[in-house]
């Protein structure tokens, strides 16, 4: 089967959409992004430090131990990275590597992500994707289609696998992605590729909770998870701890209203760092006032979208070493609507169906089509 792919846009974002097998998707991928990402392999300023990291134990080993790991357990999402690494023309061993980032002990904090969900009579999930300054225009969200699963769309960080920001599936699932720290790695997969293989496995929020629980990951992400029926739920997975918390009345779970950022709020060994701002985050939405009313997108946008102190949109402090957080990209989830609302940095929210944004279905927009 041939893989064709579109690229759009949706409002500040790009947006490529693949369809065709995953492998050949994926080396497909890599082709199409070839000419740009050479450069920006040569100078991801993270490669440099992992291998250093891993020059000798216990990085070394913990390296081995993941990568053994990820292999055994994770054959297809494995051979989705190698097949990227060989249309982009770039060592798969880096690639590997950056993969594991948060896999091998090495904490990093000044970086973070901030969550906020929301269920009564209505059920939103909103997410600001922070990365690095350089990542501003570089990412992408990616539709993956044609595979004999349900579609699939994500934020992508070209290099990676798509599976740590934020997903939108065709069977009406919605998560989004914080990083946790992680000192001391578990006996796991690499998160990334447990959060990837989390695509391509589940369509409820049940299976979702199932799925994290039986495959554990050397690393740590928060996952929030919301589904058309309107549940909405915080899991914490790291270094094979696991905490579920679900939104709602409060006899039922813990309230309306749930946040994340950077450190575990359920779990040990996911501690915050102290090199980031996850703890200021976590304060200002801690702090929020709980509606009266079920607010709508427009609420969630001025939280994740102002400045501290009265939201958590994240710029890069040239005065403080180390704080290079900059707000990428803001998603919020209307699951009640079936409505999501994306903004790209500095740009103007774009409203979408979620099953339009799962499927690769840009509204009013022209595909520049290429095939391979």
């Amino acid at each position: 089967m041939s893989v064709s792919l579109d690229e759009h846009r949706l409002g500040g974002l790009r947006w490529i959409v693949l369809t065709g097998p995953d492998r050949e998707a994926f080396r497909a991928l890599g082709e199409h992004v070839r000419a740009g990402l050479t450069p920006l392999a040569e100078a991801w300023p993270a490669l440099p430090r992992l291998r250093r990291h891993v020059s000798a134990p216990p990085g070394s080993d913990r390296l081995a131990a993941v990568r053994r790991a990820t292999a055994e357990s994770f054959g297809e999402e494995w051979a989705e990275l190698a097949a990227f690494a060989e249309g982009a023309g770039v060592p798969f061993d880096d690639l590997a590597l950056l993969n594991f980032r948060g896999d091998l002990g090495l904490v990093e904090g000044g970086i973070g992500c901030s969550d906020l969900a929301w269920r009564r009579d209505r059920s939103v999930i909103a997410h600001n994707e922070d990365g690095a300054p350089e990542d501003v225009g570089r990412c992408a969200l990616l539709t993956l289609t044609g595979n004999g699963r349900p579609s699939v769309t994500a934020f992508w960080y070209p290099g990676f696998l798509p599976a740590n920001a934020f997903a939108v599936t065709g069977d009406g699932l919605v998560w989004t992605i914080d990083h946790l720290p992680v000192a001391v790695p578990g006996r796991g997969s690499g998160r990334h590729f447990v959060g990837r293989g989390l695509q391509r496995s589940v369509s409820s929020v049940d299976q979702a909770i199932d799925y994290l629980r039986t495959r554990p990951s050397a690393g740590g992400f928060a996952y929030t998870i919301g589904d058309r029926a309107g549940r909405v739920v915080s899991a914490e997975a790291a270094a094979g701890r696991h905490a579920f918390t679900e939104a709602g009345p409060a006899e039922a779970g813990c309230g309306p209203l749930l946040w994340h950022t950077n450190h575990g709020r359920y779990i040990t060994g996911a501690e915050a760092s102290g090199q980031g701002t996850t703890e200021a985050r976590g304060q200002t939405l801690d702090a929020l006032a709980i509606p009266e009313q079920d607010p709508g997108p427009s609420w969630f946008l001025r939280v994740l979208t102002s400045p501290p102190p009265d939201g958590v949109r994240a710029d890069p402090d040239p005065d403080r070493s180390g704080h290079r957080g900059t707000t990428l990209c803001t998603i919020v989830a209307d699951l009640t609507a079936g409505e999501a609302v994306v903004a790209a940095r500095d740009d103007d929210p774009v409203t979408i169906p979620l099953s339009a944004l799962a499927e690769g279905h840009p509204p009013g927009t022209v595909a520049s089509p290429s095939a391979s």
